[in-house]
């Protein structure tokens, strides 16, 4: 066992008024440190090992909740102490985070930070790139988020007649693009812009509007129009480094 794990106190060891789910209810779930929160969800420890213990070890391995957030369902069972059973609660609860997110940043896509707004909690917190097209419909408001690809993403692997199927199959008439650079660049890449061009060009051709491409590094974007022009933006602030975008008018 680890120091780390030696220094978590025993629950029996705590006095119960003190306990993470007392003080909860007598203080708030805001009361409780990110171990208390964790232990909270896992419910049980194991054998010789109180669940303070082994939620410390847990965030220890995964980097705190932002790591945890990244983890999937078969890393997070191939950790010490976490079977199937609580893997896949804690792939749930990460997962209702990523959607609740969702649902609240859907507005109309009527410039770059309201499509990053959408996008981003589809892309935070992982560790490999994914491509996801928004559909939206003709005054551009958000229907549905299609994941494309989960891997490398590039002008060869994304192809604009995928992405027009997967609007038009969901009775969109807008589209918007997105997907991460896990590196934590912003810079635009060849196969970036190319892709940005093709796609502006095959959906002028069946009538659709395409309202840019946005890639994710952390807590920043950058949006892509089929110009050149780039904006920029961190959470729900944005600079303009060019004088136009690819996203809608409103």
């Amino acid at each position: 066992m680890s120091i780390t794990e030696e220094a978590a106190p025993s629950l029996a060891d705590v006095p119960s008024h003190d306990r993470p789910r007392e003080r909860m209810r007598r203080l708030g779930i805001g009361s409780l440190t990110d171990d208390e929160v964790l232990a909270l969800i896992l419910g049980s420890g194991q054998t010789g090992r109180s669940v303070l213990s082994l939620a410390r070890s847990i965030l220890g391995r995964c980097g705190g909740f932002p790591g945890l957030a990244t983890m999937d369902f078969a890393r997070l069972e191939n950790l010490p102490g976490v079977g199937p059973a609580t893997a896949g609660r804690l792939v749930a609860i990460i997962e209702i985070w990523r959607r609740a997110g969702r649902s609240s940043a859907w507005t109309r896509l009527v410039d770059p930070t309201a499509v990053a707004d959408v996008v981003r909690p589809e892309l935070l917190h992982r560790d490999s790139e994914r491509f996801v097209v928004v559909v939206a419909d003709r005054a551009a408001r958000p229907l549905e988020i299609v994941m494309l690809r989960d891997g490398g993403v590039d002008e060869r692997s994304i192809q604009p007649a995928d992405v027009l199927q997967a609007v038009l199959t969901r009775g969109g008439r807008s589209f918007a693009v997105a997907h991460n650079h896990p590196s934590g660049s912003l810079d635009p890449s060849v196969a970036d812009t190319v892709l940005t061009r093709r796609l502006d060009q095959a959906a002028a051709t069946i009538g659709l509007r395409f309202l840019g491409h946005i890639l994710v590094a952390g807590e920043r974007w950058t949006a892509l129009s089929a110009t050149g022009s780039v904006a920029s933006g961190r959470g729900r602030d944005r600079s303009s480094r060019a004088g136009s975008t690819g996203a809608a008018s409103a």
